[in-house]
C-alpha cells in the first residue's frame, strides 16, 4: 500500500538534491520530500580540512571501485562517493573550481538550450558568498559561503610565484576574466569547519517549513511507473520496503553511478541490458550509463636538499583532531595543496588542458626509483604537483551487476582509451616539470619523479603505473537535444527521454567534466533544476 504522498520527491540530498528540495519548498503551497540513502552528518571529522578523508571506507561512503583498468595496468581505483547527507561534497577536499566559459557554453552546443555561460555566471552570483564578489564574475552574500584555504607555510607563495614565472599565467582569481591563472583556492571550509552546501540550504531554519521532509537513512531501490508515468519510488526504510507516491515529479539526484544505476532497475536505460537482468523495458533509452568521464591525476614528486620550514606535522593524528575540535586550529586545520593553477599547454587559450594542484609535500614513499638509497624520507622536505588532464576524451560506462539494488553497479571509466589523453598527458608532466626548474623552486629541487631526462615511454610507464582518479565522475545520464541526438538522456528541461514525471539534476547531466571540480557545477545544476520546475509550474 501507498501511504505517503509528496508533491515531489528528490532521490538524493548529496549537492544538488538539497538545492532542489529547498527551493521547490520556497513555495508553501507544494510538498517536498527529501531521501537519503545515508544518515545526517554527524562525524565532526568530515567537516576538518585536514583529516577530512579518515572517513572514506566508512558508512559515510559508498565504497565503490572501478572494474580493471586496462589503461593503468588493469588497477581497480577506488571511487569514495557520499553516502551522507551532503553527499561528496561532504567527504571531498572542498574546492571551489567552477570551470570555465567554454564548459558551460558547450553544454548549450550539445542541445542543452539555456545551458551557458552567461546563464551560469547569473546563477553563480545567486550561489556564491565570497569577499571576490560582487563582480560580473563573484557573488556576494549568496548560499554558499567561500573562504581561501588556510595554509601553513609561506612556501605556497613560493610555488605560486614559479608559476608565474614560468610564463603559465599570472597570480589571481581563476575564475574571472581569464582561467589561465594560479591562486590559493577558496573552499566551502568556513573559519576550518566543512560547511557545505547542504548545511547551507538545509539549514535549520529551512528544515522548519512544514511542507519539507528530510527523510534518512532510506535506501531507494526504483522508481515506480504507471504506463510511462513516474508515479512514486520503492524504498527500503527501518527494514521495510515501502512505496511513496509522487504527485508531481520525481527528481533524481544520486549521482553519476547511483542515478544510473536506478534508471535502468526502473526499466529506463539500453533494452538488451535490462532484458539481460529481467527487468521490463518502460522506455529503452540507449543513453544511459553510458558516457562516463572522469578526471585522472598523477603526482609530480620533488624532494628538497634543503629543509622548508612549516611543513612536517601530522594532520590525522589524534592529537591534531584533539586540537581542531578544541580550538579550530593546528594541523588538522590543513590540506596540503592549498593553491591551483590552470594552464593551456597549447597556448591556444581555447580552455585550460591541464590544472595543477601545488603541494608543500613530497608524498613520497621511498619506493620511487630516482629516490632510491634516500634515508628518512618521511623526514625529508619537498614538494609535488598534481597534475590533472581537464578535458578528457575517454569514455566509460556504468553497468548493471544485476538486478539486485543492492548489488554495486559495474563501473568503468575506460581511462586512457582514446591514445590523445596519453599524448596530452605526456606533454603536462613536462609542463609541470618546467617548474622545477624556476629560479623560484630551483634551491628546493634535488630529485624528481618522474626525471626531467625521462623520455615519453618512461612517462607513458609512469602514467599507467601511478595514474588516479580525481573523483569527479559525470555524464551518465547527459544533457542535449533529444530529438537530434539518440544518446542524450534528459532535455534542456530535465527531463528523462521516453517517460514523464521524471527528470534528473546531478553530476550525471554533464556532457563532459567542467575545468576545475564538481561540487560548483553541481550546484548551479540543482539550482537550475528548481527554477526551471518552478518556471513551468506557474
Amino acid at each position: 500500500m501507498m501511504t505517503q504522498t509528496y508533491d515531489y520527491i528528490i532521490v538524493g540530498a548529496g549537492t544538488s538534491g538539497p538545492v532542489v528540495a529547498s527551493r521547490l519548498s520556497e513555495d508553501p503551497q507544494v510538498s517536498v520530500l527529501l531521501l537519503e540513502a545515508g544518515g545526517e552528518n554527524t562525524n565532526d571529522i568530515s567537516r576538518t580540512p585536514g583529516a577530512f578523508f579518515k572517513v572514506w571506507g566508512t558508512d559515510y561512503d559508498w565504497q565503490y571501485e572501478t572494474e580493471p583498468q586496462k589503461g593503468l595496468n588493469n588497477r581497480k581505483i577506488y571511487s569514495p562517493g557520499g553516502h551522507v547527507v551532503g553527499g561528496s561534497s561532504a567527504i571531498n577536499m572542498g574546492f571551489w573550481m567552477r570551470g570555465t566559459k567554454e564548459d558551460y557554453d558547450f553544454w548549450e552546443q550539445q542541445g542543452a538550450m539555456g545551458w551557458n555561460f552567461e546563464t551560469a555566471l547569473e546563477m553563480f552570483q545567486k550561489i556564491e558568498d565570497t569577499d571576490l564578489g560582487p563582480t560580473r564574475y563573484r557573488g556576494k552574500g549568496g548560499k554558499v559561503r567561500l573562504e581561501y584555504s588556510a595554509y601553513p607555510t609561506e612556501f605556497t607563495d613560493t610555488l605560486l610565484n614559479a608559476f608565474k614565472e614560468a610564463g603559465f599565467g599570472d597570480i589571481g582569481d581563476f575564475q574571472a576574466e581569464t582561467p589561465y591563472r594560479a591562486d590559493i583556492v577558496q573552499k566551502d571550509f568556513i573559519n576550518q569547519v566543512r560547511h557545505t552546501p547542504a548545511d547551507s540550504y538545509l539549514s535549520k531554519e529551512i528544515r522548519k517549513r512544514p511542507n519539507l521532509t528530510v527523510q534518512t537513512d532510506t535506501f531507494v531501490r526504483k522508481v515506480i511507473f504507471k504506463g510511462n508515468r513516474a508515479v512514486g519510488v520503492e524504498v527500503e526504510h527501518q527494514g521495510k520496503v515501502q512505496q511513496i507516491t509522487a504527485g508531481a515529479e520525481i527528481i533524481l539526484s544520486a549521482g553519476t553511478y547511483n542515478t544510473a544505476q536506478i534508471l535502468k532497475l526502473s526499466g529506463v536505460g539500453p533494452k538488451e541490458e535490462l532484458a539481460k537482468h529481467g527487468i521490463p523495458v518502460v522506455a529503452d533509452v540507449p543513453g544511459v550509463g553510458e558516457n562516463l568521464n572522469d578526471h585522472l591525476l598523477v603526482n609530480v614528486l620533488i624532494l628538497s636538499s634543503i629543509p622548508i620550514p612549516d611543513t612536517h606535522f601530522n594532520p590525522v593524528s589524534d592529537e591534531s583532531i584533539a586540537q581542531w575540535r578544541k580550538e579550530r586550529t593546528g594541523p588538522a586545520c590543513y590540506y596540503p595543496g592549498p593553491a591551483a593553477g590552470l594552464i593551456s599547454s597549447d597556448k591556444t587559450y581555447t580552455g585550460p588542458d591541464f590544472e595543477i594542484i601545488l603541494e608543500y609535500v613530497h608524498n613520497a614513499n621511498g619506493s620511487e626509483k630516482e629516490f632510491a638509497g634516500v634515508e628518512n624520507i618521511a623526514e625529508r622536505s619537498g614538494y609535488s604537483f598534481t597534475v590533472i588532464l581537464t578535458v578528457p576524451k575517454s569514455r566509460g560506462n556504468v553497468l548493471l551487476a544485476s538486478g539486485d539494488p543492492h548489488d554495486k553497479p559495474l563501473i568503468n571509466p575506460n581511462y586512457l582509451s582514446n591514445p590523445d589523453d596519453m599524448k596530452k598527458f605526456i606533454k603536462g608532466i613536462r609542463y609541470a616539470m618546467q617548474l622545477t626548474k624556476t629560479r623560484a623552486l630551483l634551491p628546493y629541487t634535488e630529485r624528481v619523479h618522474p626525471a626531467p631526462d625521462a623520455s615519453d615511454a618512461d612517462i607513458e610507464t609512469f602514467i599507467h603505473s601511478e595514474a588516479s582518479s580525481v573523483f569527479h565522475p559525470v555524464g551518465t545520464a547527459r544533457i542535449g537535444d533529444l530529438k537530434k541526438d539518440p544518446m542524450a538522456v534528459v532535455d534542456s528541461h530535465l527531463r528523462v527521454r521516453g517517460v514523464e514525471g521524471l527528470r534528473v539534476a546531478d553530476a550525471s547531466i554533464m556532457p563532459q567534466v567542467t575545468r576545475g571540480h564538481t561540487m560548483a557545477p553541481v550546484t548551479y545544476i540543482g539550482e537550475m533544476a528548481a527554477q526551471i520546475i518552478r518556471s513551468e509550474k506557474h
